[in-house]
């Protein structure tokens, strides 16, 4: 993380300029959905791993900022739980990388808190167009008491 921020965890982003947050900088990407072209915010971790949050008032929701601080953070795990979710679809010797964490538009397709896509690089061989990809979406089903979220995991998409 580059730097810590105070308020509402976002700083600058006028009219798409690029902001500060404490996942690092965000910059407004176009992108597509089933309906029509969209603007969202994108910034890339230094493992390079990619978090896609909507776009408020020209600039990144800070809700999405403040659930994507809270993902970044607790990724090791998620991912794990992941990646035994997805692991037994393919059958090689290799292993899963985290691409992205979506909380944007493709999130909201699928009626998830968040999207996390993972490629598998297939031992003795470097990621490709040809990896196979894996989106896991993570459902908020309940809250419980001591107000831990308790997430369902379901793979929503593959290619």
């Amino acid at each position: 993380m580059t730097r810590q921020t105070r308020g509402s965890g976002i700083e600058g982003a006028g009219q798409g300029q690029p902001c500060q947050t404490e996942l690092g900088e965000f910059v407004r990407v176009g992108r597509m959905s089933e309906t029509a072209p969209h603007n969202e915010w994108m910034a890339i971790l230094p493992d390079e791993t990619e978090v896609v949050v909507s776009e408020a008032a020209n600039r990144p929701d800070a809700l999405g900022v403040a659930k994507a601080v809270s993902v970044v953070q607790s990724r090791s795990y998620l991912g794990k739980r992941a990646v035994q979710l997805i692991a037994p679809l393919l059958r090689a010797e290799g292993a899963w990388r985290l691409l992205t964490i979506d909380f944007g538009a493709e999130a909201r397709r699928y009626d998830a808190e968040f999207l996390m896509c993972f490629a598998f690089v297939a031992t003795n061989a470097e990621l490709s167009s040809s990896s196979p990809y894996f989106e896991v979406g993570f459902s908020l089903s309940q809250v419980q008491e001591e107000n831990e979220p308790v997430f369902c995991l379901g793979v929503v998409h593959k290619s």
